[in-house]
């Protein structure tokens, strides 16, 4: 009499199939391209951030005596220190004087906040005008650099004066 159950050859065939359908699913869904598109969408967002809150501090008749800039966000001895709202962040504005109170509890860091992608903040001291620029780094994304508007296509800018970065 025989017994029921699976050979050893018909498993392997059927763990064999499962291998190839979840590459293949793996291959379709890319989750390296997924991800990088998240954090595009979080540079975006935080970018806009930035500028609402640099525009409530302009409109608090505040402005932009002593900067000079370029700041990066990369510049800082820690995360915690570049994230400060007080003026010591990497943002040297201190967003807690708004009277309002402050429209960003901790600065925003880039996602990978590296030599290549990273925010940058300029401002025009003259002329009460600021930048900031970030870098996408989806091949999607990156048409956005030279349709913003900005003199830089190698980066998507936002604020009041798109020629005050390089």
């Amino acid at each position: 009499m025989r017994k029921k159950g699976f050979t050893l050859i018909e498993l392997l065939i059927v763990v064999a199939i499962i291998a190839i359908l979840a590459i293949i699913v793996v291959v379709a869904i890319n989750p390296a391209k997924m991800l990088s598109k998240a954090r595009d969408s979080q540079r975006f967002s935080d970018t806009t951030s930035i500028a609402t809150a640099v525009n409530l501090y302009l409109a608090d008749n505040n402005d932009f005596t002593g900067l000079v800039g370029p700041y990066l966000s990369t510049v800082g001895s820690t995360d915690n220190a570049r994230k400060k709202n007080d003026a010591t962040g990497w943002i040297p504005i201190n967003f807690t004087a708004i009277s309002s109170g402050a429209p960003l509890a901790a600065l925003p860091l880039d996602p990978t906040n590296t030599a290549t992608y990273h925010y940058t903040f300029g401002v025009s001291t003259i002329n009460k005008t600021y930048e900031i620029d970030c870098a996408f780094e989806h091949s999607d994304n990156t048409p956005k650099h030279s349709a913003d508007g900005g003199n830089n296509s190698d980066a998507y800018e936002v604020g009041t004066d798109l020629t005050i970065l390089p």
